[in-house]
């Protein structure tokens, strides 16, 4: 054998799968899932008032399989009536305009979110997370005075790259005949769903803060316009983490000291009211999405 001639070097299944979705992206052939009819208009009922408390009502209204599944959840908070909430006019003026709209929108996506064959544990542990971080992006925002709607939405988004991109990626593996291994998945899950979550959002025209944040929520120093939102998204991804993850005083202490929850103006006593919500934040979770 010559000096220069080479042994050809077999490509695993996940590096074979790497270089087809990457090829994918280039071509701009990835197929963005459609964001749920009812979820879009839910995204657009606009500030809260009489009118558009109507125009919420109707359009969930009109999925008889949500509403019911609305309800249900909102009459398992913890806030609920004495009497049982057997109406979205009724949810709406107990719960809030914001609550109920958010809370239409999470579970119309999450149907959609979860069905990706073959992968619904790995899906349904990304999007718990998604979810917790987004009940704790709301309990910062209402605790600074700020508002909250937008907040939760930056916080059920930021990461919505990754359970897409786990679809797609099965998607394409099981195109080219590869199985890949849990780890595989992980690894290209980190590697792509920055960009595929940037194409997610953008093809959804959802309101501007949550493009930034997607992109942005672990730089929120530069985030410009948006970086009240990616810093509220950074330390709830943090508290998610804690809630889903490591919920002991080291952990909890630990994340009182960093950066992005002093940027907030959060002080150790802020902490104690933040961690007493833990078990509410949890709750609620599982009213949502049982583990």
């Amino acid at each position: 054998m010559s000096p220069t001639s080479r042994v050809p070097v077999e490509l695993g299944s996940c590096e074979i799968v790497h270089g087809l979705f990457e090829r994918c992206l280039a071509g701009d052939d990835l197929a963005v899932p459609l964001l749920p009819e009812v979820a879009f208009r839910v995204a657009r009922t606009g500030p809260n008032d009489s009118a558009n408390a109507q125009q919420l009502a109707d359009i969930i209204n009109a999925d008889p399989a949500l509403t019911m599944h609305v309800l249900r959840v909102a009459g398992s908070a913890a806030k609920r009536p004495a009497s049982p909430i057997k109406t979205l006019p009724h949810a709406i003026a107990w719960l809030g305009f914001d609550e109920v709209a958010n809370l239409a929108f999470t579970l119309a996506l999450q149907g959609k979110i979860l069905d990706v064959k073959g992968q619904q544990h790995k899906a349904r542990r990304l999007w718990r997370h998604s979810l917790a971080s987004a009940l704790w992006s709301r309990q910062l925002a209402h605790m600074l005075a700020r508002e909250t709607g937008t907040c939760y939405l930056c916080g059920l988004l930021h990461n919505i790259g990754k359970v897409v991109t786990l679809a797609a990626v099965y998607e394409v593996a099981q195109a080219a005949g590869k199985k890949l291994t849990g780890e595989d998945y992980d690894r290209l899950i980190e590697t792509f769903h920055h960009p595929v979550g940037a194409r997610v959002v953008a093809a959804w025209s959802l309101p501007s803060p949550i493009l930034t944040v997607t992109a942005q929520w672990q730089a929120y120093e530069s985030a410009g316009f948006a970086g009240f939102e990616c810093n509220v998204v950074n330390v709830a991804h943090a508290l998610a983490d804690f809630t889903l993850l490591d919920a002991t005083r080291l952990g909890r202490d630990l994340l009182m000291t960093t950066a992005a929850y002093l940027d907030l103006g959060l002080t150790e006593s802020d902490g104690e009211a933040l961690f007493d919500a833990a078990a509410g934040i949890s709750a609620e979770l599982d009213r949502y999405l049982a583990p």
